[in-house]
Parts: structure tokens; sequence; C-alpha cells
């Protein structure tokens, strides 16, 4: 049975091959390095064509076959995928969570003018008022890519996460999505009510 190419599993291992490996697989000197070296390890053979395919979605395979992803565990140092995947879960690898007593803002909780203050790695600095239904507006920028002026649609901010903003108008421009503090999180979540 085929397993989706983007599925999590199949991205966690081929993160274990190109640790296995030693470095990101990018290359097709890569591609046909990393064939060699499966068949060296394991006495399968994965062409290089296939390994081309895993770490090249744009080609347009949504699946990867089972033989394959029991020769690329094997080369990991597991009997197969479903041992790979047993690993994993035994492991207590968390990509989620649930978020309870945070230092948090929420749009819900503010009335329009109020202002939120926000800070971030290495000197970002932005106050922006709430202008409602979720909208705010830049008044003041220190170092950001955001400008005064500037305006965003966003439901919360928490210190210490990654913020991520829709419908970004910055000057002339819309951009879908915009992200501050991606590496660190917000180091500074305040409100000064109207």
């Amino acid at each position: 049975m085929a397993v989706r190419t983007d599925s999590p599993q199949v991205a966690l291992l081929l993160k274990a091959v190109e640790q296995e490996f030693g470095r990101a697989i990018k290359t097709p000197s890569d591609f046909v390095l990393v064939a060699d070296r499966v068949e060296t390890k394991t006495h399968f053979h994965i062409s290089e064509s296939t390994i081309k395919r895993l770490w090249k979605p744009v080609l347009g395979y949504g699946t990867v076959s089972d033989h394959t992803l029991n020769v690329l565990s094997a080369y990991v140092g597991h009997e197969h995928f479903d041992a790979f995947i047993a690993n994993l879960a035994g492991r207590g690898l968390l990509e989620s969570e649930l978020i309870m007593g945070e230092e948090c803002v929420k749009s819900e909780d503010l009335v329009p003018g109020d202002i939120v203050s926000i800070a971030w790695m290495p000197d970002r600095e932005c106050e922006l008022r709430y202008l409602g239904e979720r909208k705010f507006e830049a008044v003041k920028c220190v170092n950001s890519t955001i400008q005064v002026g500037d305006t965003f649609f966003c439901s919360n901010f928490m210190r210490g996460r990654k913020l991520y903003v829709d419908n970004l108008v910055h000057g002339s421009e819309t951009f879908e999505s915009y992200g501050m503090g991606t590496s660190h999180g917000l180091t500074r979540v305040e409100v000064r009510k109207k």
C-alpha cells in the first residue's frame, strides 16, 4: 500500500535519512550517492530517480511505495517502516500542544482604540492600534518591516510564541501572511487600554 509523500511520517523518515547521510540531500550527485549508500548498507536497490522524487516533490508523485519506505527505514536502522513509526511514537515527539496560562492578548478582549505593544528579536518593536473585528494598525514601529499605517488582522498575541498575521497591507502591497518572532517568539506583549 502506498503512503502519501507529504505525510508527517515520511517527512521524519527523510530527515532521518539525511542525518544518516550526514547532510541535506539536494543535488543530483546527492541522489546518486544516497542511492549507492542505501544499497551498500541494506543490500536493496533504490534508484536515484526514486530518491530525487522523494526530495523534489514538485515532480508530481503523490505517494511512495512500501518497498521504498521499508528500505529507507532499514538504512536508518529499523527493520521496516512500521518499526520506524513505532520508534517515533515511543520517543514522544510533540508537534502540537494545548496552551494555557500564557501571557496572551486576544483581540476579542480589546475595544477599538486600545494599543498593543509587541517586541521581538533582535531589536524590533511595534505599537498597534486595535480598529475592531481583529484588525490592527501600526502607529509606532522601530526596526521593523511593518511601518506606521500598515494594517493586518490577528486573533491573538502570545509572549514567547511566534506571531503570524493575515492580510498585511504594507504600503501599496497586500501580503497574505507575515511572521514575527519566528525563531524565538515575541518578547513583549502589553496592552494599554483606551
